[in-house]
């Protein structure tokens, strides 16, 4: 018998074996991460994490662009001129100065004020409509622009305004507004120039597996959560990576992410797109 023969054999079939498995493992890792998890599973797993939902929630269109994005900025003298005409006090004690930018790229502009602002008499509607025509004044697209919240803080009205691109919220994106009725007392914003550079031809993770994922998020982020949760919110959204100090990237080709939001305020991050 030629055991040389047979052992080369052995080893050959061995190493074939190996490579059959090691194949089968990530074929089967690939279709855990792409191809839709059974709904009824995560709901059970939802529900036994003391989160629910309304199914219907999760079914969103994929149809989306990749894009890119480049910071605006605008002249100092246009900007200047553009805060002055949407200050309305008769005594002309507000002007507006820009301040040392706080982030890299946010363009800050400040009322100085001289005196005791007057009492909020304005409804919110008048004063998102002031904030419109501020917008329409900077020629930004109010096709581009969504209200995020109004609050208050003693008699100014805060507005939050978000920037989204063919309906998909952009992350990186603020402009925020303060008002003391129709004055307007600052303005900050970071907003950008968006590119569309064709579909995504990538495969998406499916959104029973953002769900997986998000449940994994939630215990890391706080295993000893009691309170029941539900997610009001799951869409698809553009962001770009921060910069680790905190700054506002400038440029460069936004990620797309599944949005999740909860019941208490909480935001949770998917990668939309397999790896």
């Amino acid at each position: 018998m030629d055991w040389k023969r047979i052992k080369l054999i052995l080893i050959v079939a061995l190493i074939f074996i190996n490579g059959l498995l090691a194949w089968t493992l990530y074929s089967e890792n690939k279709i855990i991460e792409t191809a839709s998890i059974d709904r009824n599973l995560i709901l059970d797993l939802l529900e036994d994490k003391s989160v629910s939902l309304d199914p219907d929630i999760i079914s969103i269109n994929q149809d989306i662009d990749n894009i890119k994005l480049n910071m605006q900025s605008y002249d100092e003298e246009f900007m200047t001129s553009v805060f002055t005409s949407h200050s309305d006090y008769p005594d002309d004690r507000l002007a507006f100065q820009p301040l040392e930018f706080p982030r890299q790229g946010e363009l800050l502009y400040e009322a100085l004020e001289d005196g005791i602002l007057e009492a909020t008499v304005l409804s919110d509607d008048k004063i998102i409509s002031q904030a419109y025509g501020l917008m329409d004044d900077l020629k930004i697209s109010r096709d581009d622009v969504y209200l995020k919240d109004v609050g208050y803080t003693g008699k100014k009205t805060i507005l939050e305004f978000g920037q989204k691109f063919q309906d998909r919220v952009i992350r990186d994106s603020h402009m925020i507004l303060i008002y003391n009725n129709e004055n307007l007392l600052s303005f900050s914003r970071v907003w950008y120039d968006v590119e569309g550079t064709g579909k995504v031809e990538e495969t998406f993770n499916s959104p029973e597996y953002a769900l997986y994922d998000f449940v994994r998020i939630l215990y890391n982020r706080n295993p000893n959560r009691e309170r029941a949760l539900e997610i009001i919110d799951f869409q698809l959204v553009y962001q770009l990576n921060s910069d680790d100090d905190g700054a506002a990237v400038v440029e460069g080709e936004a990620n797309i992410f599944y949005e999740i939001t909860t019941s208490d305020g909480e935001t949770y991050l998917v990668n939309a797109i397999a790896k």
